[in-house]
């Protein structure tokens, strides 16, 4: 069985523009999810750095798709964030062309892994994005980040809602906090999962 070492990190590549960006030739895993939902602190605690993938405060701070090659095994991709965004309306467009671009293009993309901020649940861009991913035909989970700010009947309400309202969204959901390391190895293995 495949393994990988997560703190081997090869390359860090980012681009604004697909034209910019070589061929895929490992596999492809990227998060996505709403601004300032902490994909940068998530890809932080999945390769076990503190400053790898930049931090802000500030909604739309990664406006570029970040590639980080992991033991010559797999690609990890910090895409751009969807939602609010603290910039005019062209870079909007701008991004959200990148992001169609990058999901429609990608033949080496295994799996995305929506980001999505456990206190406030899915929104309606969230259900947007799954949407598109559904009519796409590509493989996604759900991942409630955040979780260190959940209680246990916190995610218990969150289970049930999603089995009872959205099974049409449902595959599969995983709680995880950067901060605590919840859920971190369960997302390692899912990764690993595509490789075997």
């Amino acid at each position: 069985m495949k393994t990988v070492n997560f703190s081997c990190i090869n390359s860090v590549e980012a681009h604004d523009s697909l034209e910019s960006i070589k061929k895929a030739y490992l596999p492809e895993v990227c998060f996505i999810g709403r601004s300032n939902v902490g994909k940068s602190s998530f890809i932080n605690a999945i390769l076990n750095r503190k400053r790898i993938a930049t931090v802000s405060n500030s909604p739309g701070h990664t406006k570029k798709i970040f590639f980080y090659t992991i033991d010559n095994s797999i690609i990890l991709v910090d895409l751009p964030g969807y939602g609010y965004a603290k910039t005019n309306k062209k870079k909007i467009q701008k991004l959200s062309d990148l992001l169609n671009i990058y999901f429609t293009t990608r033949n080496n993309l295994k799996m995305i892994f929506i980001l999505v901020d456990s206190r406030r649940n899915l929104m309606r861009s969230d259900l947007d994005m799954i949407s598109f991913l559904k009519n796409k035909n590509l493989d996604y989970l759900i991942v409630f980040n955040k979780a260190d700010k959940m209680s246990k009947q916190d995610k218990l309400i969150i289970e049930k809602g999603m089995s009872d309202n959205d099974t049409k969204y449902l595959k599969k959901i995983i709680f995880c906090s950067a901060k605590t390391k919840e859920g971190i190895k369960e997302i390692k293995k899912e990764i690993i999962k595509i490789l075997n």
